[in-house]
């Protein structure tokens, strides 16, 4: 995790994402959610989404949780200069099991993700966080999807994505694991390729500045070859696989 903190070191975007998609899902959920909802980023990085969240719904109470504590730390830095370090509760946790948020264990209006479901796999994540959403409660993540069927895929990124995500499938499948772990899909969006060059950019430039930086530990070595081997999968069929926004509700039924 040094290696990964040193690579993402004043970047604003740890995985794919656009802000003002964020933004506009955030305000098109804000008429359904009541006013001071407690709402939660799992997998929050450095709070890039936490903080369109805490802007977006001023009355909310929002908890970001985060397993790497450098990251929590700046999303804490970042909160107080925007002056929301009163609502943003920034926390390094397990997104399989947060803590409560002012005091209160679960209901929460809104669980937002983005682009960290791969990392507990979603059958879990349902799972886990289901249980978590008040009664017509809402869920929102990003995940990495495929965007062509099979034979259309490119050998790379077929190799590389099978290797890399073994969960990656495509949008009707998510949608249907959705409704199999009691969870009503809403819509799913596509993210602009805006969310891929967000990320990719300024991660490709700051893999050049370390190429350059001299002599490296071995584990920062191996993590920068991982991500350019990203990139140029990236580079060469990045059309193959899409970044797709997928909102559920739990539904009003008594457990």
């Amino acid at each position: 995790m040094e290696a990964y903190t040193v690579v993402f070191d004043h970047l604003h975007h740890l995985g794919p994402g656009d802000s003002a998609t964020t933004r506009d899902l955030v305000e098109r959920l804000g008429s359904d959610l009541s006013p001071g909802s407690r709402v939660a980023d799992f997998g929050c990085g450095v709070g890039a989404s936490a903080l369109v969240l805490a802007q977006c719904l001023p009355e909310a109470r929002v908890l970001a949780l985060d397993s790497h504590a450098p990251f929590i730390a700046r999303l804490e830095a970042a909160a107080s200069v925007r002056g929301l370090e009163e609502r943003v509760t920034a926390v390094v946790g397990d997104m399989a099991d947060p803590p409560a948020l002012d005091g209160v264990m679960g209901e929460f209006g809104l669980i937002w993700s983005e682009s960290a479901i791969y990392s507990m796999g979603r059958s879990n994540a349902f799972n886990c966080w289901r249980p978590l959403l008040k009664p017509g409660g809402w869920l929102v993540f990003s995940d990495i999807i495929w965007q062509c069927k099979p034979a259309a895929r490119s050998a790379k990124a077929s190799a590389f994505w099978d290797k890399e995500y073994p969960d990656i499938t495509t949008a009707a499948d998510v949608v249907d694991e959705l409704t199999a772990a009691g969870l009503k899909p809403i819509d799913s969006v596509l993210s602009t390729r805006n969310a891929w060059s967000n990320y990719y950019e300024p991660l490709r430039d700051r893999l050049r500045q370390l190429r350059k930086g001299g002599d490296h530990p071995q584990a920062l070595i191996n993590i920068i070859a991982e991500f350019e081997r990203e990139i140029d999968v990236y580079d060469s069929a990045g059309d193959n696989v899409a970044l797709s926004f997928f909102l559920a509700q739990r539904e009003f039924i008594p457990e």
